[in-house]
């Protein structure tokens, strides 16, 4: 087994892993944290689509259907959900389809769809995404959205935290040892440290500052929700 990181989608498109492998897909602030979220609530299940406009079809298909997402970290005028966790609640995602588009989010899912199995990643499950990925005998795979391109930080902390816990299942790459290399730097004040990362002030400055600590959280839920036959869903959640 080898453990390897990607820090963007587009890395992962350029050099695309070889043989069978998993892929759990990183996207802290805020998707993935929301879609774990959603799910440990009771959501039935995530359909993950590029763009607004497929969004807005898959809501003709599916009139029931929740909309959410953002653009530039902003809700979508329109959608019935942006992209903070707290918005996931039981109350209002309990037994529904939600169709969602993110700037970086879903499509780092997208780009990853042709893999083995595609999971669902980010802090608050990361106990029970380690579990799952050394279930199977396949090589593993971590992809951090990043943003339009570029690695953010608390993608690779969370990479870094990933392959802290996985080291000794597998060989590392250089990607991997540079990863864990950060979170262990980090961990010890990691919310602060993190808070002077591009993607955070920015969150802060646009009045989602609460959503950094909450998407920090580690091992909150025991639920690992999978990309598969283009929805995802969340066994036994």
């Amino acid at each position: 087994m080898t453990i390897d990181v990607y820090f963007t989608p587009q890395e992962f498109l350029t050099r695309p892993p070889e043989g069978q492998f998993a892929v759990a897909v990183l996207d802290v602030f805020r998707a993935t944290t929301s879609m774990v979220t959603a799910f440990a609530n009771g959501c039935d299940r995530v359909i993950p689509v590029r763009t607004v406009e497929e969004a807005l079809a898959l809501k003709q298909s599916h009139p029931g259907a929740l909309l959410a997402g953002e653009r530039e970290a902003r809700p979508i005028p329109g959608f019935d959900l942006g992209n903070s966790p707290g918005e996931y609640s039981r109350r209002t995602v309990a037994g529904k389809t939600i169709g969602m588009t993110t700037t970086n989010g879903t499509v780092a899912l997208k780009t990853a769809e042709q893999a083995a199995k595609v999971y669902v990643g980010a802090f608050v499950n990361a106990a029970a995404l380690c579990r799952k990925l050394t279930a199977a005998p396949l090589n593993i795979v971590v992809l951090c959205a990043g943003t339009r391109g570029l690695l953010t930080m608390e993608d690779v902390l969370c990479a870094g935290l990933l392959v802290e816990r996985l080291a000794g299942r597998g060989g590392l790459s250089d990607a991997a040892l540079a990863a864990r290399a950060v979170y262990s730097d980090y961990r010890g004040d990691l919310v602060r440290r993190t808070m002077e990362s591009a993607h955070a002030r920015h969150l802060a400055a646009i009045g989602y500052g609460e959503d950094i600590g909450n998407c920090l959280r580690h091992d909150l839920f025991n639920v690992v929700p999978e990309f598969q036959d283009g929805e995802i869903k969340a066994p036994g959640a």
